[in-house]
């Protein structure tokens, strides 16, 4: 089970504060630090899905107070491991747990805001992703392939525009947004010019098997998204996942670029269409996980505001998925659009 030790500081005018806080957290371990100075430092080890319930009540509490602060740390184990309280609790005494057991709002916004950050880092790795990308798609070689698919640099960009569309955080939407435009941009630059200066072979299963879009294409796209979220709301490393996210946007993407270049609209269309589907589902079904999950604001009116954002994304991104739907089933039967 994952945990966090969480350290606080709390001014010593509102010391007694605490103590009633920290009742109500059965599974929390805390020490008592005292400072030199106008502040006492709490050490608090909780499991990593209830950080949520401890920084709350701190903020709501001592938010207040200039001196206050609270910094979560990630704790790769711990000696004794904690045990659970012999005594038995009457139900009606057990905190509700947060839903969906996901970390702290806090520790998910931190992590996805890195990853989805416009630098130097996150161009390179999207220049590098695309050539071995490419390579692996013109000569059939998934091995290849898979390299690109593991430093997945879409997936940090999607996975904080569908946080910013639960939270209702504009400017991470729009953070995200630019960043996700830049690699797109990017990736398909580069594998447009690798395909006007080189002979690459565009007939290739790798390369064919990405001009059409498949309703279990869709369903991949759903499956990645989802698996992207969760990743991110449990404290797994992304790149476990990120076979997944990028199998579903990169490859597309570069194959949209190759046909576009050779001339052949058609085949670049399919991938187009492909690309397009998979970044509905990964969105729409990164936000239906957040949602799952619990992922909200602290605040009732924020909650409020970002659940009004959240549901019309939702139902933007499934409007979306219909009209894609729709296109998919009309071209398997060959009905005229």
């Amino acid at each position: 089970m994952a945990t966090r030790l969480v350290h606080t500081f709390i001014p010593d005018e509102a010391v007694e504060k605490i103590d009633a806080l920290l009742e109500a957290l059965p599974h929390a371990k805390a020490f008592r630090h005292n400072l030199p100075g106008p502040t006492t430092q709490y050490h608090i080890l909780i499991p990593a899905e209830e950080v949520s319930s401890v920084l709350d009540p701190l903020q709501a509490t001592f938010g207040s107070y200039e001196d206050f602060r609270a910094v979560v740390l990630a704790v790769e184990t711990v000696v004794p491991k904690p045990e659970e309280p012999e005594k038995e609790t009457p139900a009606a005494e057990i905190p509700a747990k947060k839903k969906g057991g996901s970390i702290s709002r806090e520790e998910l916004l931190d992590d996805l805001t890195d990853v989805a950050k416009l630098d130097r880092v996150h161009l390179w790795m999207v220049a590098l992703s695309t050539i071995v990308a490419t390579i692996g798609l013109s000569t059939d070689n998934v091995a290849v392939l898979i390299g690109a698919m593991v430093i997945a640099p879409l997936l940090g960009p999607n996975m904080a525009l569908a946080l910013a569309s639960t939270l209702g955080d504009t400017k991470l939407a729009l953070f995200s947004l630019r960043t996700s435009f830049a690699g797109v941009t990017l990736a398909f630059c580069m594998a447009g010019l690798a395909g006007w200066l080189f002979d690459l072979n565009l007939e290739s299963a790798e390369i064919l098997s990405r001009t059409d879009l498949n309703l279990e294409d869709l369903l991949l796209a759903l499956a990645a998204g989802t698996a992207g979220a969760l990743a991110f709301t449990t404290g797994v490393p992304a790149s476990l996942v990120g076979v997944m996210v990028a199998v579903a946007l990169l490859p597309p993407l570069v194959v949209c670029a190759l046909m576009a270049t050779s001339g052949n609209w058609a085949l670049a269309q399919g991938a187009g269409m492909l690309l397009a589907g998979n970044l509905v589902c990964v969105n729409l079904a990164g936000i239906a996980t957040f949602l799952s999950r619990g992922v909200a604001p602290r605040t009732w009116w924020q909650k409020r505001k970002s659940r009004k954002l959240a549901v019309g994304m939702l139902l933007g991104w499934l409007l979306l998925l219909a009209a894609l739907i729709i296109l998919v089933l009309i071209n398997e039967v060959d009905l005229p659009i």
